[in-house]
């Protein structure tokens, strides 16, 4: 396991160094391109996307250069592969969000957002980075990156098909009171559901990985 994460870690290395170019961009919009000098969420939640798809990157890099061919010689098992990839597609994402969420509390202490705010952006960056690579991992492990690519493509149009038009319904409904949770409990619930999904693609993973042949 250290040696496969050491391997992405020299692959993230020579080809994603704009990575950090790019947070310390993110991080000078996200203060200084909101609106009423309070920090804009677009840049986060971009930035933190765009880290958490670093683990399909490199599988698809992988792919490309037969190292999923040659990894089968090595001592350690697909599942390990997998885990591997989880894992530093976690760190990565983690790292990202844990800047941003230490700037929008930073700035709440100083008064320049409110709390709730920072909360509600906290736990989106959260849902985003972790169930980006959890719709997109699965495929590629099951079909490779040609038509994993592909299929990801599609769940993410259906999927965005899906909750636009929930949206427009909701939108719609007049006159109907929907009940609605306290806000400490739908802010758990909205940090819990994408942990509990990234763990059941992970198992998908293994399982669809374990069954593939290459």
């Amino acid at each position: 396991m250290k040696a496969l994460l050491l391997a992405d870690l020299y692959q993230l290395w020579i080809n994603f160094k704009f990575y950090a170019v790019f947070l310390v961009v993110a991080l000078a919009c996200a203060l200084f391109s909101g609106p009423n000098d309070t920090p804009s969420v677009f840049f986060p939640m971009y930035a933190v996307f765009l880290c958490s798809m670093i683990g399909m990157s490199l599988l698809q890099l992988d792919e490309a250069s037969r190292w999923n061919i040659c990894a089968q010689t090595m001592p350690c098992t697909r599942r390990d592969q997998v885990t591997e990839k989880y894992v530093f597609t976690l760190a990565c994402f983690g790292a990202t969000w844990a800047l941003f969420a230490l700037l929008f509390a930073v700035l709440a202490a100083l008064g320049r957002m409110p709390w709730p705010r920072e909360a509600v952006q906290t736990v989106l960056m959260l849902a985003v980075g972790l169930l980006a690579p959890a719709v997109s991992l699965p495929p590629l492990f099951r079909w490779g990156s040609a038509k994993g690519r592909v299929i990801y493509i599609g769940m993410v149009v259906f999927v965005v098909a899906g909750v636009g038009g929930a949206i427009g319904g909701l939108i719609n409904m007049k006159n109907v009171a929907l009940p609605m949770p306290p806000t400490p409990i739908l802010v758990a619930l909205a940090a819990l559901i994408p942990v509990l999904i990234f763990l059941a693609s992970w198992s998908l993973s293994v399982r669809w990985y374990e069954s593939r042949e290459l």
